[in-house]
């Protein structure tokens, strides 16, 4: 170093103290929200002059991009690609051979209008799209926390609620205001009347219980325990954030977020909007948070005629427990008898002593002869012919008093304040729970407001339990002028019709998040969404009347040398079917698919060789896969091979792989034989004997067209081969055909949509 010039020669105190003051200034200075787009006011804006046809307006912004690089469409697609395309992106299952007949059938002009129509009025459009609003709000049937993941009882009420707000097309910004505090807006006062007309939107709250909540099973010290609460309140916010606006706000817990326009102290202030519920100090178990259906009189009725046969069941009970114990104490001492009196008497005042009370030499001793003190009832009534009696008594009066006992209530598990007084809230020096600093008011962030839309929290009407900042903030976060509200909800619609988003980061539109392919369509979407009264269908209508949803798949020279990641869009992306749609699809090709809507969840469970499955003869077993357990450390194997999520937090976006266990689970699972054996029966049945009409319906069903020629002559090759190898065993043909079916089940025609 002595041949260095002094001027570069830094200390390493004076490097770190420069880290120091970079770290401050990029904290206290948030970047400005003119820098990026996401933040200025959605304006519709003007439609781009383009020389290609156009069948709407989306296709104008797509043109502008591609024909400044000298490129066109593609040609649309033939009428069997579109109508499984659109049947597949609407309700995830194919469309029936009768459907693509009709379609192709019908040469009026509107024709590809009315198949739209057609299928978002379906009552599967609901399952299909409410289980994308499901995996982005974070949804699970589960409470997370390591492997307790204890079950949420009545989680599938929301589920269901989500599913007919979207059948009913009801208005999004209404959607979420129910969602955020739909118990406000219908004035519920905890311990008051639950009417009919209060369920929906009581039920609709679960959304800000979506995040892991293990507080249930939480058993650490008094510092754990209060981790594993503010944990729940920051999972929650972040699903609030992440589904609703499309920012990232974790960063902000410690410190300004360093790359988007959110302070530390406004994140505090968003976390103090749920605070009355999820105060550590004040704290309630997720499964106690329930609320009952019914006027106060009707719960009050209940309780008492509960509470009365709870009494008579516990007393009889304790009766038996009573009559019980001096006979056990005689029958210990029978078997004890070959023991020196001193001994046998300290086994039995250990016995006597509560268990809570042993000491260690009692406990050591019971243990020492647990084969003599452990006696089961069964052991008992052996013993003494009058315990078996009274308790063959017992059990019948408890029997006949269980049948007094009124049905369970029906319950909500919903988001309601019941603190009148809510406690302040603070800031966490450095983020850690256990430094509070200053205290916060609630609010939002200043980048995303306006001076017509400000956070503004009404005054408390009277006899209202609730602080109303719910309501202040759903107000605020739906409004037209929020910029980010609109256009991460058209976002993630284009990215389900596309496979990726105009802003590829669907959870983070802000600074750090992607940038965007065509940033002015983006805005146009947004101002339309709103524009159409916030209707979830018009905007589906909007996207796919438009050519490029409509264009062929098809490559040509020298595109991808130009737009190797098809951002342009110069052609329509090749997508493999989600998860939920491979397995749903093969039950309804197979024609077991139970359309069975709403209710409690189908349970799965793990074998012993760790497969998670729903067992075939469960009742429910052939359901869609929206209606499974939604379990976060228990997806259903098949399911989980084909890239569903495991909810920790939110799932905007699934990471598609493509990986042998795909294959071997089509080739060798029991679900995929049983479904091509039962698909194999359902061709017998409407085909008959004939092969060729077998073909042509096999590959109608599976491929959504008739199999070309090359095709049709390697199928009737591998039945013969098939025959063949089953001629010694019972029904060659069918299991030949039951191997075809399931060849086709695995194959790139049923798997990929064009």
């Amino acid at each position: 170093m002595s041949g260095a010039e002094p001027s570069r020669v830094i200390s390493c105190g004076a490097l770190v103290a420069l880290a120091v003051a970079s770290f401050h200034v990029c904290a206290s200075e948030p970047p400005s929200p003119e820098n990026h787009p996401a933040f200025r006011p959605v304006v519709r804006p003007t439609v781009p002059d383009v020389r290609g046809t156009c069948r709407t307006d989306v296709d104008r912004f797509i043109l502008a991009a591609i024909e400044a690089k000298g490129l066109t469409l593609n040609p649309e697609a033939d009428r069997r690609t579109l109508i499984r395309r659109v049947a597949f992106d609407l309700i995830g299952l194919p469309p029936t051979p009768a459907e693509i007949d009709t379609f192709l059938a019908d040469k009026s002009p509107g024709a590809f209008g009315r198949i739209l129509d057609r299928y978002l009025a379906s009552p599967h459009y609901g399952e299909r799209w409410g289980k994308h609003w499901l995996d982005a709000a974070g949804y699970a049937d589960s409470n997370g926390y390591f492997d307790a993941d204890s079950n949420r009882p009545f989680a599938w009420r929301y589920r269901d609620y989500v599913v007919r707000a979207f059948n009913a097309d009801k208005p999004y910004d209404r959607f979420v205001k129910e969602q955020i505090a739909g118990d406000e807006l219908i004035g519920y006062v905890p311990g008051g009347d639950v009417t009919p007309d209060m369920v929906e939107l009581l039920t609709a709250t679960h959304f800000l219980r979506n995040a892991p909540d293990g507080t249930g099973e939480s058993d650490g010290n008094p510092d754990e325990v209060r981790t594993d609460r503010f944990t729940v309140l920051e999972g929650n916010l972040q699903n609030v954030m992440n589904c609703l606006v499309g920012l990232t706000v974790q960063c902000a817990k410690c410190h300004d977020h360093k790359f988007e326009p959110l302070t530390q102290e406004e994140y505090y202030g968003l976390q103090a909007i749920l605070f009355p519920v999820y105060n550590p100090e004040r704290w309630k178990k997720p499964n106690d948070r329930v609320v009952p259906v019914g006027t106060a009189a009707e719960v009050a009725v209940w309780k008492r005629r509960n509470d009365l046969i709870e009494r008579q069941v516990k007393a009889a009970k304790g009766g038996l427990t009573a009559f019980a114990e001096p006979l056990r104490e005689q029958f210990i001492g029978e078997r004890l008898k070959d023991l020196p009196p001193a001994t046998r008497d300290a086994v039995l005042d250990a016995f006597r002593t509560p268990k809570d009370k042993r000491s260690a030499e009692q406990q050591a001793l019971l243990k020492s002869h647990a084969k003599a003190v452990e006696i089961s009832d069964d052991e008992l009534a052996k013993r003494f012919p009058e315990f078996a009696a009274l308790r063959d008594h017992i059990a019948k009066t408890i029997a006949e008093r269980e049948k007094d006992r009124p049905r369970p209530l029906e319950q909500i598990a919903g988001y309601v304040e019941t603190d009148p007084k809510p406690a302040t809230h603070h800031l966490l020096r450095r983020g850690q729970h256990g430094l509070p600093g200053k205290e916060v008011q609630p609010g939002v962030p200043a980048a995303l407001g306006s001076p017509t839309n400000t956070f503004r929290i009404e005054p408390q009407p009277t006899g209202r339990v609730s602080s109303g900042r719910r309501t202040a903030f759903a107000s605020w976060v739906t409004s037209p002028e929020n910029p980010l509200f609109a256009r991460v909800m058209v976002n993630r619609i284009w990215q389900h019709h596309f496979g990726t988003g105009l802003v590829a980061t669907i959870d983070n539109l802000g600074a750090s998040g992607a940038k965007a392919s065509h940033a002015e369509l983006l805005d146009y979407l947004a101002a339309e969404f709103v524009r159409s009264g916030w209707s979830l269908k018009a905007i589906h209508r909007l996207i796919m009347s438009s050519a490029v949803y409509c264009q062929s798949s098809a490559s040509r020279d020298g595109l991808d040398a130009i737009d190797p990641d098809n951002r342009l869009l110069a052609r329509y992306p090749i997508r493999r079917l989600d998860a939920e749609s491979v397995r749903d699809s093969m039950l309804h090709m197979s024609g077991e698919l139970d359309c069975r809507a709403g209710g409690p969840y189908v349970a799965s469970k793990r074998t012993p060789e760790g497969i998670v499955e729903i067992t075939e003869t469960e009742n429910g077993a052939r359901r869609r896969s929206l209606y499974l357990q939604q379990r976060r450390t228990q997806v259903v194997t098949f399911l989980q091979l084909f890239d569903a999520p495991s909810i920790v937090t939110t799932c905007g976006k699934r990471s598609p792989s493509t990986v042998p266990l795909q294959s071997l689970a089509l080739l060798n699972s029991e679900f995929a034989r049983n479904r091509a054996k039962s698909f194999a029966q359902r061709l017998a049945i409407e085909a008959g004997d004939d092969t060729n009409r077998r073909l042509d319906l096999s590959f109608a069903i599976t491929c959504g067209r008739p199999p070309v020629a090359d095709e049709r002559a390697a199928c009737e090759r591998f039945l013969a081969a098939q025959r063949s190898v089953y001629a010694k065993e019972k029904e060659p043909d069918g299991r030949a055909w039951a191997d075809l079916c399931q060849m086709l089940l695995a194959s790139n025609s049923f798997l990929y949509v064009e």
